[in-house]
């Protein structure tokens, strides 16, 4: 009996230990981006060019992340995906959890590649900069979010590029009942 709870004390530690270590390697990744950029205002957006690669610092939730841009920190509302709020008011929807983590395993690649497109305007309501995200290998994040189950097709007001694409992602992930559309996960 004593030797079974030595042991699992140990495996208790192991794993704390493992995340331990996980986590203070995303630390210092944001702490050397945040060296790069300093909290101030909005960038002006004229010196934005779309396809330009930028430090990415953290996953905020399934749709938003924030990027180092022209010496600020940018929140970064991804285009054409809705995914569960972890923060909302009446407490996280289904989903949520999984599509923030799912986010973050496919951020590690410390930079991200954004794409604006100009059908729907560069900032939303809450001046967050509204682009598409790829990762140096050329992975869309949006795309692969939907795809996967991990968020919702979005539309927000009027068409945008990549829509097509992405309808026929969440069609594929409904029909193969991926992350959030098994009918086992959210009820």
């Amino acid at each position: 009996m004593a030797k079974r709870y030595l042991l699992g004390l140990l495996a208790l530690s192991l794993t704390l230990n493992v995340y331990l270590a996980l986590e203070l390697s995303r630390i210092e990744r944001v702490d050397v981006a945040l060296q790069e950029v300093s909290v101030s205002s909005p960038a002006p957006m004229e010196s934005l060019p779309s396809g330009e690669s930028y430090p990415f610092i953290r996953v905020v939730d399934g749709d938003t992340i924030t990027v180092g841009v022209a010496g600020s920190v940018e929140y970064v509302r991804l285009i054409g995906i809705d995914a569960p709020e972890p923060n909302d008011p009446g407490g996280p929807e289904c989903y949520a959890t999984e599509s923030t983590t799912h986010l973050t395993e496919l951020m590690q690649t410390g930079t991200v590649r954004l794409y604006f497109d100009s059908s729907q305007g560069l900032r939303d309501k809450y001046s967050r900069l509204l682009a598409y995200a790829e990762l140096p290998d050329g992975t869309d994040v949006g795309y692969a979010m939907v795809r996967n189950g991990y968020a919702r097709e979005y539309l927000y007001d009027t068409s945008y590029q990549r829509r097509d694409a992405y309808l026929e992602a969440e069609k594929n992930a409904v029909s193969e009942q991926q992350g959030l559309w098994n009918n086992e996960v959210c009820k």
